[in-house]
C-alpha cells in the first residue's frame, strides 16, 4: 500500500518558511533550509513551490492577510495608518517581503480589501462614494509607506523617534483635509 500524502505538509512548509523569513529575511530563506525546518526534503518543497520566488509570494500573501487583519481591528480610521506603520516596524522582514512582491499581491486588478474598506470608511465619514476618495487613500498610503519604510531601516534611534513623532500628526492632518483629494 503506497504511503498517504501528508495533508498538512504545505502548511508545515509555509510555517517553516515564515519562521525563517521573520528571523533572517531573504538570507535565511533557501528551499533547502525550509525543507529541513519543515521536516521534509528539498524535492518535496519544489513539488509545492517551483521556485524560491513562488514561495516568497505565498509567504507575502500570508503577511498581507496578517497585516490586513491587524489594520482592520482598528476602531478609527486614524488608527488604521498608525497600525500599518506599527506592523511594519515590528515586522521589518515581513514588510520587506510585502514590498518585494508588491506587483503580485497588491496589483490593482487583484483583491485589495484594506483599500476597499478604507475608501468605504472615508465615504461614510465624509460623504460621497468610496471611489471619490481614491486619491486621498493613496495620499494616506504613500505617507504611511514612507514612514514604515524609514522605520524598518535599522539605525539611528533619534531619526526613528522623529518619524514616530511626526507621522501620526501628519496623517491626522491629511485625514482631516481629505476633501482636498475628493473627486
Amino acid at each position: 500500500m503506497p504511503p498517504k500524502p501528508d495533508s498538512r505538509l504545505q502548511e508545515r512548509i509555509l510555517r517553516a518558511a515564515e519562521r525563517l523569513w521573520a528571523g533572517h529575511g531573504e538570507h535565511g530563506l533557501t528551499l533547502r533550509s525550509v525543507a529541513r525546518a519543515a521536516g521534509t526534503t528539498t524535492p518535496t518543497v519544489y513539488k509545492r513551490f517551483r521556485s524560491k520566488h513562488e514561495l516568497q509570494v505565498a509567504l507575502a500573501q500570508r503577511f498581507k492577510a496578517e497585516m490586513n487583519e491587524y489594520c482592520f481591528s482598528a476602531s478609527r480610521l486614524e488608527d488604521v495608518y498608525r497600525r500599518y506603520v506599527t506592523f511594519a516596524e515590528e515586522n521589518p522582514h515581513k514588510y520587506d517581503l510585502l514590498w518585494r512582491t508588491w506587483t503580485e499581491i497588491f496589483h490593482p486588478r487583484g483583491p485589495r480589501p484594506l483599500r476597499a474598506w478604507f475608501l468605504t470608511q472615508l465615504a461614510q465619514r465624509f460623504g460621497g462614494k468610496p471611489e471619490d476618495y481614491a486619491e486621498g487613500f493613496y495620499a494616506v498610503f504613500l505617507i504611511s509607506h514612507g514612514a514604515a519604510t524609514l522605520l524598518t531601516v535599522s539605525g539611528d534611534d533619534e531619526a526613528h523617534s522623529e518619524v514616530r513623532k511626526h507621522f501620526p500628526r501628519i496623517g491626522d492632518k491629511l485625514l482631516g483635509n481629505i476633501g482636498l483629494f475628493r473627486k
